[in-house]
This record gives C-alpha cells, sequence and structure tokens, in this order.
C-alpha cells in the first residue's frame, strides 16, 4: 500500500514541488556563498587570508533563510490539512436538490455532446501536464544556476579549471532544457489527439 502511496500522481507532484523549493534554497545559499567569496577577492590580499570569521551578511541571510523556512512549515501543513478536509467533505450528505425543467433541457445537449465525445481529455489530467511541466523548468533553471554559484565561488578562489567544468555544466543544462517542453508538449498531444 506504501508503494501505491508514492505512485500516486499526488505525491509525484508534491516531490516535484518539495525538490524545485530545495534546488531553489541551495540557490539561494550558493549564491551567497558566491558573493561573500567575491566580496572577500574584492578585500586586500592580507584580509582575505587572514580569514577571522563569517561576515555578518551572511550570518544575516542565513537567518532570514531558516526564519521562511521554519515559518512555512506550520502554513504548509495547516493547508495540507485543510485540503484533506475538503476533500472529504466535499462528498453531497444529502441528495442534490431536482433541477427546474429549463435546466434540465439547456443540459441536454451537453450531456448529448459528452457522450458522443466519451475520449475527451480529461482536464485534472492537463492541469498535472501543465504543473510538471513548469516544475520541471523550474527545477532545471535552479541546478543550472546552482552550477552557476559554484562556478563562480570557484572562480573567486583561483579553482579556475573547476570553474570552467562547472559553467559548461551549466552550459549543457540550459541547452539541455529545451527538451523539458518538448517532452510535455508530446504528452499534451497524447491526452488531447484521441480526443479529436
Amino acid at each position: 500500500m506504501s508503494s501505491d502511496l508514492f505512485r500516486s500522481p499526488e505525491a509525484v507532484d508534491r516531490s516535484l514541488m518539495v525538490a524545485c523549493a530545495v534546488v531553489w534554497l541551495l540557490v539561494l545559499g550558493l549564491f551567497v556563498a558566491a558573493g561573500v567569496a567575491l566580496a572577500d577577492l574584492g578585500q586586500s590580499s592580507a584580509q582575505s587570508s587572514s580569514g577571522d570569521g563569517t561576515p555578518w551578511l551572511l550570518y544575516t541571510v542565513i537567518g532570514v533563510s531558516a526564519a521562511v523556512i521554519v515559518a512555512a512549515v506550520p502554513l504548509l501543513l495547516r493547508a495540507r490539512n485543510a485540503g484533506g478536509a475538503a476533500s472529504s467533505s466535499s462528498a453531497p450528505a444529502s441528495p442534490a436538490p431536482a433541477r427546474p425543467a429549463a435546466a434540465a433541457r439547456a443540459a441536454a445537449p451537453m450531456a448529448a455532446t459528452a457522450r458522443l465525445r466519451p475520449g475527451a481529455p480529461n482536464a485534472a489530467v492537463l492541469d498535472r501536464i501543465w504543473l510538471r511541466c513548469g516544475l520541471a523548468v523550474l527545477t532545471a533553471t535552479g541546478a543550472a544556476l546552482c552550477a552557476v554559484a559554484i562556478a563562480t565561488h570557484l572562480m573567486a578562489v583561483d579553482s579556475v579549471v573547476a570553474s570552467w567544468v562547472l559553467y559548461g555544466v551549466a552550459a549543457v543544462i540550459t541547452v539541455g532544457m529545451v527538451a523539458i517542453p518538448l517532452y510535455f508538449l508530446r504528452e499534451l498531444r497524447a491526452q488531447v489527439e484521441p480526443a479529436a
């Protein structure tokens, strides 16, 4: 049963959201580290080689980031519980009231159209494709930015070869991102074309 839970579409969507959030938190931390390395590079060599401690700006950014994450966790849990409660209470407790005759006549052509097109694409599946495409593009963008931040830090501390290798990795990720919308466009067409 637990394997079915992890294979459910909602669990996959949640995992993609968490991965995207983690990548962008890494982007934030790595760019702060790169900024500190660049600031040290701009100072005199005696000051940068002494390494007396971490600048106060780095502690400030780390503290603000940690506060945002800690404040977001209860909100996410509350939203998850509210979503679960809303879906469980969405089942009608009593039978639906009878529709007026005019509404029934207006709904008849729509019902006939639905019967003529049994393979119409599912709106939830289409929404899921769009969501996953957006999350995949955002995650790949964050991964490329992580590589750029690490490469910038390495360049500032005089590791030139490793820095250029990581710039190359960022370029490969950026060029490869073209495949993400193409893949999801194929998935979208696979959902829409049978209905046509």
